[in-house]
């Protein structure tokens, strides 16, 4: 072998040597860069923990702003870690922010579709921001998460109450019983929505098993006995409205039922009292002084009559019972043209109420017919009540996003030029 082809071999073996050097520097780099990220890894995940740990205590003490912050710290350093996400959404929405909270829960799912918490926190944080359908999604996604969890049927007849979609709602609340018969709130809610779809019966036995596990829960004679007035069962409203105020509650529909009810019995110097003291605290209750001015008038209290009678009217103008009876009195003291001109509103009030009755039967039988709703909200429009049938409107909206003529419309009387017409 010549001494050119010995050299060329020696350059071969060093080169290589060289390559086998480098690839094992480049395997000792990547070992130790794995083992610093890694390393790495475990601190930021033991930052988050202690962070989480923290706003926790912050939550404990209610400093939810400062948790909000400590909670921020944690998800810089675990950002894949869908509870870090749910512990900050959880403190916004404890502090009011839906608006914050509701792309938090959604970041911790976007980890995490399972995460119950966090499918439960989105839902209630769409409920309050009024985005019912979106709310109503993520409900059903939470039961089918946990479907033997009472609380998530309870919030989703909540949502349905809200909507008066009173079938739903009590569909929901029997369920949330099956699974927790002594849940209270369940069953003051239930009584309440038995009431709503116009079956005090029903309403009444709820009750009475509500209180057959609380003995003095206070609201649930308050509603116990509105169940008894509606079926003019004076004497068992009267019992239930006692006992409420025996627990200390004297809320003005109290003292204004338990006028009505002397009212009717002829007991007119105690209905006197109890409406009286009803509008202390109410004063602008319309339908309370209607019951007093009418009490004053059989009692011969023609000036104080009046002057309840005018009072009720101004506060509300639809009350036919006080344009009927403001006419009456005025009759009976000579002054007939005034009369005549109060029954005349009166009968157009009566043809207007009377128009509304089935329509709005119709939306109670049906509350998600978007049709039905918009022939209630034209009605109220047509006889000037802009506001009511705006209400209806929008309630549509949130129903039928894509009911075209009530966004239409609901646009038309937004006009103040169209609204001045009406």
């Amino acid at each position: 072998m010549s001494a050119k082809q010995r050299k060329l071999e020696q350059h071969q073996r060093d080169q290589r040597q060289r390559r086998r050097w480098m690839a094992i520097g480049l395997l000792a780099a990547i070992g130790l860069g794995a083992g610093y990220w890694q390393w790495q890894r475990t601190v930021d995940e033991r930052e988050a923990a202690e962070a989480l740990r923290r706003g926790d205590q912050l939550m404990a003490q209610g400093s939810v702003l400062q948790a909000i912050a400590v909670y921020r710290r944690a998800v810089e350093r675990a950002p894949e870690r869908a509870d870090g996400w749910v512990k900050i959404a959880s403190a916004h929405a404890a502090a009011e922010r839906f608006a914050e909270a509701a792309p938090l829960y959604e970041r911790a799912l976007d980890r995490d579709p399972a995460h119950f918490e966090a499918r439960i926190g989105l839902a209630i944080s769409r409920e309050r921001l009024g985005e019912f359908l979106v709310a109503e999604a993520h409900y059903k996604a939470a039961i089918g998460l946990r479907p033997t969890f009472a609380e998530i049927y309870y919030n989703l007849g909540y949502l349905y109450q809200q909507q008066r979609l009173y079938q739903n709602a009590a569909l929901q609340y029997e369920k949330a019983l099956e699974l927790k018969p002594k849940f209270i709130g369940a069953l003051a809610n239930l009584g309440w929505v038995w009431d709503r779809l116009h079956d005090p019966g029903k309403a009444v036995d709820i009750y009475k098993r509500a209180l057959a596990l609380k003995p003095d829960e206070v609201p649930i004679y308050v509603r116990l006995g509105a169940s008894y007035m509606s079926m003019s069962q004076y004497e068992e409203a009267r019992t239930a409205y006692e006992k409420a105020l025996s627990l200390g509650d004297e809320r003005p529909s109290v003292l204004h039922d338990l006028g009505v009810i002397n009212e009717q019995g002829g007991q007119l110097e105690e209905a006197r009292v109890y409406f009286r003291r009803a509008l202390q605290q109410q004063p602008r209750a319309s339908e309370t002084h209607f019951h007093l001015a009418g009490v004053l008038d059989q009692l011969g209290d023609r000036v104080g009559a009046e002057v309840h009678f005018r009072r009720s009217i101004e506060l509300d103008p639809d009350n036919a019972g006080a344009h009927y009876g403001l006419a009456q009195l005025y009759f009976a003291v000579g002054r007939g043209q005034e009369g005549q001109a109060l029954l005349k509103i009166f009968a157009l009030l009566k043809e207007y109420q009377g128009r509304l009755v089935p329509l709005k039967r119709a939306v109670e039988q049906a509350p998600r017919d978007a049709q039905a709703a918009y022939d209630l909200a034209q009605l109220h429009i047509e006889y000037g009540r802009v506001q009511k049938g705006a209400a209806i409107l929008q309630r549509i909206l949130e129903l039928n996003p894509d009911f075209t003529e009530a966004q239409k419309r609901l646009g038309e009387i937004a006009e103040p030029s169209k609204a001045d017409r009406l």
